[in-house]
């Protein structure tokens, strides 16, 4: 079985929409930090091989509703085919 990866050029693209709807993200390799109003607020980890995106939150109310919202369009827009699991660790 041949290892599942993520064109490089997506997982940036995400980052800069991310940033674009008011949000800091900051990738290394699968895993996505984000912040929001200047506090970490979400992480992001993916999963290729199981087609699937954890998303963690643990901002405020405000901060977790924007960054799902965020989030799910995102990734409906680039890795349609990935199933998101939220976590609210708040």
């Amino acid at each position: 079985m041949l290892p599942v990866g993520i064109d490089v050029r997506i997982l940036n693209k995400i980052v800069n929409e991310l940033r674009n709807r008011g949000l800091w993200a900051e990738r290394h390799s699968y895993s996505i930090r984000i912040m929001h109003n200047g506090k970490f607020v979400a992480s992001l980890h993916i999963y290729p091989g199981f087609n699937e995106v954890v998303l963690k939150l643990y901002g405020s109310r405000e901060s977790n509703e924007i960054t799902l919202s965020a989030t799910k369009e995102v990734f409906t827009k680039y890795l349609p085919s990935y199933n998101l699991v939220i976590r609210f660790l708040s």
